[in-house]
């Protein structure tokens, strides 16, 4: 037999013991199975498997035909091209959909191809779309669009909060069930992607005629036993609210209690860096014991898990539709106004009004990466990096941008994965495009030149200004990190384009990782009398001529950190015994930082301080972190590759990349 090119066994005779004509009708029945399977979708075509749909919550997207939401306020979001879309509907069903981020029109009792836009929409532009499903045979079957139309990627925050709960959650007895519950109301104020996993008259724990969330959250729907793939989505936070039902069901408070502790407990084996938020229930259910279980894994070293307070968030009388706990749409209301900044404060977020309310380009757009420290908390209008290499990526549609820049600065800019293209000396709004691109999505990367030193260029990001009707979308990023820590030389001092052309950066692009570089000219490992900022101190903070604030670890996680210090501190008395000291507490800081990280402390390339580097890397190594290398660089750098005796110009820092870059990807792949 032979291999066809459908990848299936042909007959070359029969087998013996097999008649020709059974061999034959097997092989027609393979064939028809081969011609009736799935077509693999065409990105764009408005298709169930189309991957410029997204779909937020638990839905089966198995049978690539129909995706079918499970759980309350399941949603799907996408952007499309045309003046028109329709929905396809298997039967009768009521659903909410949004266009353009306007209100979200109620579609009540529809069946078959379902029209979106009885008035069609503005042509030349690029379109969003929202739909949630609220009852009825919630099932999707794929949009229709113009013809030559497509979907595109939408805009989607890449943080994502859910909610546990019953029929509160759910948002029961209100106009619109999920829109109108707190939960809906709260992850739109935090500008995240929510998810409820809630269904009127759950329990935490599981009693006949209750069903307990603490089992059946782990499961695809509110009923069954499949389980749900957790590899789907990671949750950033999750906020339970639970026990107004259990105290029904003869729940006594150690069960509760016990429940609780456990469920948090699995919550964060799935969710290992999410922020957990045990709620209060309104009618004051099981609260000594709700308390106790986040008492239970604060103590076990969970710090991530705390209790919400919400005594006298809501009104007797004025925010319930009745007597047993179910908020009104104002109760809902309040109950988010008082829920998110506790959420957005743990978070260290900003919480925009609404995703909707967030111009497209402007500073607290979710669809702009800002890799490296920024400082984005300081002020909404006004973002700004630290450090060596900082950047920001983003997608955007329509065939022009610029950036707004407060004075003058100099910065790179690449379009398309184009030319990378030097200003020098900008300020003010600056045209990227002075000659229109063709129409379209676009990326653009944009880095600032190092603000250390001589130079004192104002490296403040303010938005950029895009087409009328143009937005901005959030395109692919790289799945790993690596943070490069050291001087003059990791920042790149010398070389044509500074960080872009650092042996960081161009490691970074080669095994397709983002990366940072912190890194500051003349830098030590110590920090001394004499004002040479040491970045074994400095390393945790966000600015690093500043002593404070600290910066945020939860921010980004690294997956490897280079370590290239000890180059100046010879010039500034520091002891190999402080060194030596020094070096083990900064490998020990990036371990605390990186739990997972690969750390690799680099022999500086005048060849300083080397044993007690290699001391340092035993001190940790022997202590348990076999995650932890030295890395020889001798005979690495010749004196082609200085620029002086110190900093190695372009080709020197390509030899670098050359000869680390397959070290890291050793251990972290790439």
């Amino acid at each position: 037999m032979q291999i066809t090119p459908h990848g299936l066994l042909a007959p070359r005779r029969a087998r013996r013991g097999l008649p020709a004509l059974l061999t034959a009708v097997l092989v027609a029945c393979l064939l028809s199975w081969v011609g009736s399977s799935p077509a693999r979708a065409a990105p764009g075509d408005g298709s169930v498997s189309d991957p410029n749909i997204v779909y937020v919550g638990r839905w089966d997207t198995s049978s690539g035909t129909a995706a079918v939401p499970h759980w309350s306020g399941a949603y799907l979001q996408t952007a499309f091209t045309g003046t028109t879309v329709k929905v396809r509907a298997r039967n009768s069903v009521n659903f909410y959909a949004s266009i353009d981020g306007g209100p979200d029109v109620f579609h009540a009792g529809v069946r078959g191809t379902v029209n979106l836009t009885p008035q069609p929409l503005a042509a030349g532009t690029t379109h969003t779309l929202r739909i949630s499903y609220r009852s009825g045979d919630t099932v999707f079957q794929g949009l229709v669009l113009d013809s030559g139309a497509r979907t595109v990627s939408p805009s989607t925050p890449a943080s994502l909060i859910e909610f546990v709960g019953d029929s509160i959650t759910a948002g029961a007895l209100t106009d619109r069930l999920a829109l109108d519950s707190y939960a809906w109301k709260t992850g739109e104020r935090l500008g995240m992607r929510h998810t409820r996993i809630a269904r009127a008259g759950y329990c935490l724990v599981a009693r006949s005629g209750c069903t307990g969330l603490s089992s059946q959250f782990f499961r695809l729907g509110s009923t069954g036993d499949q389980n749900w793939d957790f590899a789907r989505y990671r949750a950033n936070a999750v906020v339970v609210n639970l026990g107004t039902n259990d105290i029904g069901h003869g729940v006594s408070g150690s069960a509760f209690q016990s429940a609780y502790t456990k469920f948090l407990s699995d919550l964060r084996a799935r969710y290992p860096q999410a922020h957990l938020f045990a709620v209060q229930t309104l009618k004051k259910r099981y609260v000594a014991e709700t308390k106790a279980a986040v008492s239970a894994r604060n103590g076990a070293g969970d710090s991530r898990v705390h209790y919400v307070d919400t005594t006298g968030w809501l009104t007797d009388g004025t925010d319930y539709e009745d007597g047993n706990g179910h908020p009104n749409e104002a109760g809902h209301t309040k109950f988010a106004n008082r829920l998110a900044p506790v959420i957005a404060d743990r978070l260290r977020t900003a919480a925009p009004a609404s995703t909707r309310a967030a111009a497209p380009g402007g500073p607290g757009d979710p669809n702009i990466k800002f890799v490296g420290r920024w400082d984005t908390r300081s002020s909404s209008t006004l973002y700004t990096p630290y450090w060596a290499g900082a950047y920001y990526r983003v997608g955007f549609t329509g065939r022009t941008v610029k950036l707004k820049q407060r004075n003058t600065i100099d910065f790179w800019a690449r379009i398309d994965n184009g030319p990378v293209k030097f200003y020098d000396d900008v300020k003010g709004t600056v045209d990227l495009t002075p000659s229109p691109l063709s129409s379209g999505n676009h990326t653009l990367q944009v880095n600032y030149q190092v603000v250390a030193g001589s130079y004192r260029g104002d490296a403040v990001f303010q938005g950029l200004v895009l087409d009328s009707g143009a937005t901005t979308f959030a395109p692919p990023a790289p799945g790993k990190l690596i943070e490069f820590v050291g001087d003059s030389i990791t920042v790149g001092t010398t070389t044509s384009q500074n960080a872009r052309t650092a042996y960081g950066w161009l490691i970074g692009e080669r095994l397709g990782t983002e990366h940072t570089q912190i890194a500051q000219g003349g830098a030590c490992l110590v920090a001394t009398a004499d004002g040479c900022v040491g970045l074994e101190r400095q390393f945790t903070r966000l600015n690093p001529n500043a002593p404070t604030p600290d910066w945020d670890f939860s921010r980004y996680q690294a997956d490897a950190v280079v370590i290239n210090l000890g180059t100046n501190d010879v010039g500034h008395g520091v002891s190999s015994t402080q060194f030596q000291s020094a070096y083990t507490s900064l490998l020990r800081k990036a371990r605390a930082a990186y739990p997972r990280a690969w750390i690799f402390a680099l022999e500086t390339f005048r060849g300083r301080y080397v044993p007690q580097t290699q001391a340092a890397v035993k001190a940790v190594t022997d202590g348990g972190d076999t995650r932890v290398s030295f890395v020889d660089t001798t005979g690495w750098l010749g004196s082609g590759d200085l620029t002086d005796s110190v900093h190695p110009n372009d080709k020197g820092h390509r030899v670098i990349a050359d000869r680390l870059a397959p070290i890291i990807a050793a251990r972290i792949g790439g």
